[in-house]
């Protein structure tokens, strides 16, 4: 087998499993991540709330989008709160449009 093929394959399965270890490792970071600022929410009384991780272009990073229904007091204090958790980069607060 031609050393171009090889690196080439090697490539590929690498990427691959990347791809593979983003999917399984990174959705249960997500999920751990969004189950603690849902008990946030809920403690705060926001029963109809929810977070979301992709950006507007469809891009997936830490910062918790938080939607519900909230004062601008108690959206202040979820958002505060949220922020300090471990594992959570940024956090804002989606207003519907």
């Amino acid at each position: 087998m031609p050393a171009w093929l090889k690196l080439l394959t090697g490539l590929a399965a690498t990427a691959l499993l990347a791809r593979a270890a983003w999917f399984f490792e990174g959705s249960t970071l997500l999920a751990d991540l969004g189950g603690r600022a849902a008990i946030v929410m809920l403690r705060h009384g926001v029963t109809d709330g929810s977070i979301g991780w992709a950006n507007d272009d469809g891009w997936i990073s830490r910062t918790a989008r938080l939607h519900g229904t909230a004062t601008p007091a108690t959206r202040a204090a979820i958002t505060a709160e949220v922020a300090r958790l471990p594992g959570i980069h940024s956090v804002a607060w989606q207003t519907p449009q």
